[in-house]
């Protein structure tokens, strides 16, 4: 009897099944190795999607390396402008600030002149009142003007060469600032402070991720919408995806101001660094914090003006997107060009309060070691001489004392009307006590720079990604569906 062939099923097209009395061996293949209660895909890749899934510790600290590297370059290249912004801003205007550089020198002269005709005339000999034989000068040296005395160039560059301060010829110029330090102290000397501002910003950051972290978890809030923020010069439009945006606010102008005051140690030794000539000793950051008053703690009169320079700067810069949103009703997709013009006029308001804080900040801070009533009584007997590169305040006031001693003590001011008129011969020069408000913006070309760049930047990019944005939701049908 022959077997019979069972017809094929056609609801199970391809299974075969086995014949009466023989026993089959399964065939192993791809699909069949692995057990029925599994399912995978072993030909997609999915790394794709989750790039970093598990990094080895070689990528980990190659990447670490690079970050650094480059936040390292990032500080010597802005050093420079920062190191002229800090001279200017500690500096105490003098009372010949305004006067012409070409004038300066002319009456200089003229005295010099006039003390060297005074004195020819002393060196004539008396005639009439002795009759004992006149001495003869002895030759000269080649170097030594008339009556022997040193000639004008050498007097000019033995005053330049002992004074400890700048000799700056514009007081308010970045460049001017930066030429005379590296015609004083060398080319390397616009560098000072370089390790430190990049010891102070790395730190800075880390206490501010600690800081929202740990504000996060008390107040119970999901740690994504606290780090979506970030201190930055320009406004994040991220904090829009925080489930509670006013919380977020709040924590991080928290976690910024508390992180300033714990580094208030390192950021005043910074400014003692670049203030204080190569010769003055100590040189190194963990020395200088020691030197100071209470040595690793916050010196107290530094507490209001270091919580005020950073909180409100912060406050303003991490709720202007809250504001343009909410009061405004700018969208950063639906309207780029307007959102990135909206938030470079609240980053310009942002820099134009912080900087007379600033103002006050760096002269409080040097003022810790130039201030007698700062010292505590026991280390007043043990002070050493302190010297500076410019001028500096010899005392600290309070912050708004500071702000109108800048504006109605220090040197003196002129304004636009009456120096066209003097210029042209309509009237005499009138100066006035104080610099003005503008004594409170020294240097504020710098944060500006910066702010133009990054906001050029952030323009163009969001000008782009508007652009793909709304071609993508257009659709291949100009968005009618």
């Amino acid at each position: 009897m022959a077997d019979a062939q069972p017809h094929s099923n056609p609801l199970r097209p391809y299974y075969i099944p086995p014949s009466i009395g023989k026993e089959t061996t399964p065939v192993l293949n791809a699909t069949n190795a692995t057990p029925p209660s599994s399912f995978s895909f072993p030909d997609l890749d999915y790394t794709e999607y989750i790039p970093e899934a598990s990094p080895s510790v070689t990528g980990q600290i190659k990447t670490l390396l690079d970050k650094g590297l480059w936040k390292y370059t990032s500080v010597v290249a802005a050093q420079p402008f920062e190191v002229a912004k800090l001279i200017l801003q500690t500096r105490v205007a003098q009372e010949t600030d305004l006067d012409d550089p070409i004038q300066q020198r002319r009456t200089s002269h003229d005295r010099h002149d006039y003390r060297e005709d005074e004195d020819d005339e002393d060196d004539e000999p008396n005639y009439f009142t002795s009759s004992a034989p006149v001495e003869q000068p002895s030759s000269r040296s080649p170097t030594r003007g008339r009556r022997g005395r040193p000639s004008r160039q050498d007097s000019s560059r033995k005053e330049q060469h002992s004074s400890p301060y700048l000799s700056m010829k514009q007081p308010h110029s970045l460049v001017e600032a930066l030429t005379a330090l590296q015609a004083k102290d060398g080319t390397f000397a616009i560098w000072r402070g370089t390790n430190s501002s990049f010891l102070y910003s790395v730190l800075l950051r880390t206490f501010e991720t600690f800081f929202r972290s740990f504000f996060a978890a008390l107040l119970g809030i999901a740690e994504n919408d606290i780090t979506l923020t970030a201190s930055t010069s320009m406004s994040d439009s991220t904090i829009l995806g925080s489930t509670f945006p006013a919380a977020t606010v709040m924590i991080a102008t928290a976690a910024t101001a508390l992180s300033a005051l714990v580094l208030a140690p390192i950021d005043a030794a910074r400014t003692r660094l670049i203030l204080t000539p190569a010769d003055q000793e100590p040189r190194s950051l963990l020395s200088t914090i020691r030197t100071l008053p209470h040595s690793y703690l916050v010196p107290t009169h530094l507490i209001p003006i270091t919580f005020l320079a950073s909180s409100i700067p912060a406050l303003i810069s991490s709720s202007t997107p809250l504001f343009l949103k909410s009061y405004l009703g700018l969208d950063p997709a639906m309207n780029p060009a307007s959102w990135s013009v909206a938030t470079f006029i609240g980053s310009a308001l942002d820099l134009s309060i912080k900087f007379p804080l600033e103002t006050v900040l760096r002269r409080a801070q040097i003022a810790t070691w130039t201030s007698p009533s700062l010292q505590p009584p026991s280390s007043q007997s043990k002070r050493k001489a302190f010297q500076t590169i410019v001028p500096v305040p010899q005392s600290y006031r309070g912050i708004l004392a500071t702000m109108w001693g800048i504006m109605r003590d220090e040197g003196y001011s002129e304004s636009q009307k009456d120096r066209t008129a003097a210029l042209m011969g309509k009237a005499p020069r009138r100066k006035r006590k104080g610099q003005g408000i503008e004594g409170l913006y020294r240097g504020w070309r710098v944060g500006l720079w910066g702010l133009v760049g990054i906001w050029g930047t952030s323009f163009v990019g969001g000008i782009q990604s508007g652009t793909e944005a709304a071609s993508a939701s257009a659709g291949p049908h100009g968005g009618k569906f």
